[in-house]
């Protein structure tokens, strides 16, 4: 598992991933920290993930998470498509990103 905030992560990172989950995270939202954790948690024992934080305070994330359409954070972009709100289960996680196609670019990361 792999944990970046966007600004840190490169797109040379891209031929090391195999799924991109992007937290979409604002800082009054009262869900997010407990979010952030449950993904945290999930990620540690995936070596196929890599995590992305985004704050939604921020003109590019905001920006970002239009052009996904999200109505809400926490947000989490399951690799560049799926989309799940809330506070993640662990199983209800693995089996989307078990059934996702895996990530061959990323977006919003420069």
């Amino acid at each position: 598992m792999t944990w970046f905030t966007s600004r840190e992560l490169s797109v040379s990172y891209a031929a090391f991933v195999s799924h991109l989950l992007e937290l979409f995270y604002s800082e009054h939202c009262f869900s997010c920290p407990e979010a952030r954790q449950a993904l945290r948690q999930f990620a540690t024992s995936r070596s196929d993930v890599i995590v992305v934080e985004r704050d939604v305070a921020t003109e590019k994330e905001l920006e970002l998470a239009r052009r996904y359409r999200l109505i809400a954070t926490p947000a989490i972009v399951i690799d560049g498509h799926e989309v799940m709100y809330g506070v993640p289960g662990a199983t209800a996680l693995a089996a989307r990103v078990d059934a996702s196609q895996p990530v061959t670019h990323l977006t919003g990361c420069d």
